[in-house]
């Protein structure tokens, strides 16, 4: 559901920009108000799942995301929709959040690489399916029908987590509101400023909002450096392997969603192809890792997942490269 709705909305920013009558620089917040909710909530619902069961948090994820879906296609202005995908975005946090713990409490030791890369096949997969049904809905029947393939898609995943998933042992744990609402804070006003500049060119207001949104960030670490239950426990990443896995997460997610962006934007807006087109161009990466997945998290059981990583990195850089 997740790698579905990233890929099918941005192949269709186009059409949803035409249709609502809009502009890049606002409907572009239908992706960003997405990611940033993801990137802001998911450590606290994490917790939320801790503290009431992990798969009451999934399901319930499930719920709100396929609500959030629907309400999606019933948006009449940009503002609806980019409201409505904050709703969405809610429920994919708590998806997210919870799932990798959820097989964690399932697999033991020396099966969980397997049961990872099944995830991450359908993470591929559903990337996948979400190119090609955004090219063929968008082109053939109209963009409000990407989030309403979503209902039943979720009604049917509702049913079989309440079935089948059981839930944790549960914990004490605390939520960092103050952590949240200042991360957020800095990563709204930083997104706000620079998509301001793409759109207007250099001006005041995104030059401070930009400032604002940074002079957030060293305030967001002095608090959780005392916080008593820090939404990032910043002790933690003084571990070398930790701290490098972040900031290789975090250079994966931005060079997948920035060259993701810009391909589909030359595809359809420079190159004039209608969504369909574009997106028969942008399959054969998604059934590679698609195939390849399982495989790999077999190797990482077998071999150690950092030897998995080193050996990994040195294709990515080929791939790189090449591109």
């Amino acid at each position: 559901m997740g790698a579905i709705d990233t890929t099918i909305v941005l192949l269709s920013l186009p059409a949803i920009t035409q249709g609502l009558h809009s502009s890049l620089a606002v409907t572009i917040w239908v992706i960003l108000i997405y990611l940033l909710i993801i990137a802001v909530m998911s450590t606290q619902l994490g917790r939320i799942g801790d503290i009431y069961g992990r798969s009451k948090m999934f399901n319930l994820g499930f719920a709100i995301f396929t609500i959030g879906s629907f309400l999606c296609g019933t948006s009449l202005t940009d503002i609806y929709l980019i409201g409505f995908r904050a709703v969405q975005a809610i429920g994919g946090a708590l998806m997210q959040s919870t799932s990798g713990a959820i097989i964690a409490d399932t697999f033991e030791i020396g099966r969980r690489g397997r049961a990872y890369g099944y995830t991450s096949m359908g993470w591929n997969i559903g990337g996948m399916l979400g190119i090609l049904l955004g090219g063929i809905i968008t082109t053939f029947v109209g963009w409000r029908y990407i989030f309403f393939i979503n209902v039943p898609i979720g009604i049917i995943a509702l049913a079989l987590g309440i079935r089948y998933l059981k839930d944790n042992p549960k914990v004490n744990a605390k939520i960092d509101v103050g952590g949240m609402l200042l991360l957020g804070i800095a990563l709204t006003l930083i997104s706000y400023g620079a998509i301001d500049f793409a759109s207007f060119g250099l001006r005041t207001i995104n030059v401070a909002l930009f400032a604002i949104g940074a002079l957030f960030v060293p305030i967001f670490i002095a608090y959780e450096k005392r916080s008593e239950s820090p939404m990032i426990n910043l002790e933690s990443c003084k571990n070398k392997v930790l701290r490098n896995s972040l900031f290789a997460s975090f250079f994966q997610s931005l060079g997948f969603l920035s060259v993701a962006f810009i391909i589909i934007m030359y595809l359809q807006g420079i190159r004039g192809l209608d969504p369909f087109s574009a997106s028969l161009l942008l399959v054969p990466g998604y059934v590679v890792s698609s195939f390849v997945s399982p495989f790999m998290g077999r190797l990482s059981d077998r071999f150690g997942a950092r030897s998995r990583s080193y050996c990994m990195s040195r294709f990515d850089l080929f791939d790189d490269f090449a591109e």
